[in-house]
């Protein structure tokens, strides 16, 4: 009975296990050509009393079984219990992830293995394949055969109707002035220009008041007395 409810304690710690994948390799083939290399990974995270969880959790993945380890670390938003992530959108698969390795009868064998706040959780979940997985697996490439004849160009259908143009967005706030640039050098001097004409004489001014009568000068000495004139009789 113990036992029992110790495994029912354990359950409602633990995730419920959703996993569904987006590509997965397959034992002795090559991966499929343009698949994206990622795995979608779906859960949902209860406390013990089985009641859903909310909010960011630090989460941890790892795939065990390949030649390669891999594993990365993300912030993870849960609501109502569930949440969704990308595995392979921090830390890029290795090439050789799923291929080589452990194998079975199934192909190769990988885990998945989830850690959150610290806790790894059990048991890891095998990953296995979608069915579009599978049925994109590239298989050997055949022999390149003989180019067609280039049937003639189709018309040009009618172009479609103009989209709706969205409205403007608010214009950002300016960024801060950048500092200003050094002086650039002095030119050169130009070469004189043409000396223009003589302009009109202009019109003569006013004449101006007259000027003070200056002091008398000093009378000069007495001059020597001539000669007397000859007398004549009438």
């Amino acid at each position: 009975m113990a036992a029992r409810e110790a495994r029912r304690d354990f359950l409602k710690r633990t995730l419920v296990w959703t996993l569904g994948t987006t590509w997965v390799g397959v034992a002795g083939a090559p991966r499929a050509q343009n698949a994206p290399q990622l795995l979608n990974y779906q859960g949902r995270l209860t406390d013990a009393a089985g009641a859903p969880r909310n909010g960011s959790f630090a989460m941890s993945f790892a795939i065990l079984g390949g030649p390669s380890g891999w594993s990365e670390a993300q912030s993870v938003t849960v609501a109502n219990g569930f949440f969704s992530v990308l595995l392979g959108s921090v830390t890029p698969f290795p090439a050789d992830l799923f291929t080589g390795g452990a194998t079975d009868s199934y192909g190769p064998v990988r885990h998945l293995q989830v850690t959150v706040g610290g806790e790894t959780l059990t048991p890891n979940i095998r990953i296995v394949s979608a069915a579009w997985a599978i049925g994109t697996v590239a298989g050997p490439t055949g022999a390149t055969g003989p180019a067609g004849t280039t049937g003639p160009q189709g018309f040009t259908g009618p172009s479609g109707p103009t989209g709706i143009v969205g409205s403007t967005g608010p214009t950002g706030p300016t960024g801060p002035g950048g500092p200003s640039g050094p002086s650039g050098p002095t030119g050169a001097t130009g070469p004189t220009g043409f000396t223009g004409p003589t302009g009109a004489t202009g019109p003569t001014g006013l004449t101006g008041p007259t000027g003070e009568t200056g002091p008398t000068g000093f009378t000069g000495p007495t001059g020597a007395t001539g000669p007397v004139g000859a007398v004549f009789a009438f």
